[in-house]
């Protein structure tokens, strides 16, 4: 501590400036590390890809886009989502929305997939494609780590100085900063196994022609894999304008949701 305490109030500040950055750095790496192996599967349906790759909002994105290409999903003129009578489908989250009790918005659909999403997440745990709770715990806490011996040595530099008389200086900030950057870290933590991330790195190398006009067979898997933009310029635009004006909504009503990287629920 003689070292640190000794120091300028400006050479304090540059030197916990490089250790912050160190410090995130290190907290990369610690994920990396300590990240749990899983299982790889090249032969995930679009649902359980689309979970691995944006969580429950890319889950209702392919979903609907599944729904509506096959026609069992339709537009109605205030802009909802309408089952058509008679539609079936075979995937269970098709099957939530399609026993939905009257149209509802695109923005909806999140919720009354989420128990689906849910399910199929603890299919993909038990998979060894994403985390398991305790393991994901364990991440967090890991990632964050770093952070603590740094604040707690910002913090006693604020105290000397405080009982000294001399000036705090943009140290309190740097502290507040650094809270931040543990939090920051703690929940965007990827949630996917080393398996996960490369069975999904796998399907987007063979499937990399479906971002340029995607058959209606393949508009599932490519929204999974790389989002509803895909659908831009095809029959199924309105898939993703309805989603796009979803997610405005949701922004404006102050929505939210612990997505990050991962985006994958708890």
């Amino acid at each position: 501590m003689q070292l640190f305490s000794s120091a300028t109030g400006s050479e304090f500040l540059l030197l916990y400036t490089g250790l912050l950055g160190g410090c995130w750095l290190a907290s990369k790496w610690l994920e990396t590390r300590l990240r749990s192996p899983g299982r790889r599967d090249d032969s995930l349906d679009p649902e359980s890809l689309a979970l691995l790759a944006g969580g429950p909002a890319r889950y209702a994105d392919t979903v609907i886009a599944d729904l509506f290409v096959s026609g069992a999903l339709v537009q109605g003129e205030d802009g909802r989502l309408v089952a058509r009578k008679g539609a079936l489908a075979t995937a269970p989250g098709g099957r939530a929305l399609l026993a939905a009790p009257a149209p509802f918005a695109s923005a909806e659909a999140d919720r009354l997939l989420a128990i689906e999403a849910n399910r199929a997440i603890a299919r993909l745990r038990r998979d060894g494609l994403m985390l398991a709770p305790d393991a994901l715990a364990f991440m967090r806490w890991a990632v964050a780590a770093p952070f603590i011996p740094l604040f707690a040595l910002g913090l006693y530099r604020q105290r000397l100085e405080s009982a000294d008389g001399g000036p705090i200086g943009l140290l309190g900030p740097l502290l507040a900063l650094t809270v931040s950057l543990a939090v920051i870290r703690m929940f965007h933590v990827d949630r996917r196994t080393r398996g996960g991330i490369a069975a999904l790195e796998a399907a987007r190398a063979k499937a990399k022609t479906l971002r340029a006009a995607p058959g209606a067979d393949e508009a599932a898997r490519a929204v999974a894999l790389f989002g509803t933009g895909v659908l831009v310029g095809t029959a199924w635009e309105p898939v993703h304008t309805l989603r796009q004006q979803g997610s405005s909504a949701d922004a404006g009503d102050g929505g939210g949701g612990d997505s990050g990287g991962d985006g994958c629920g708890d």
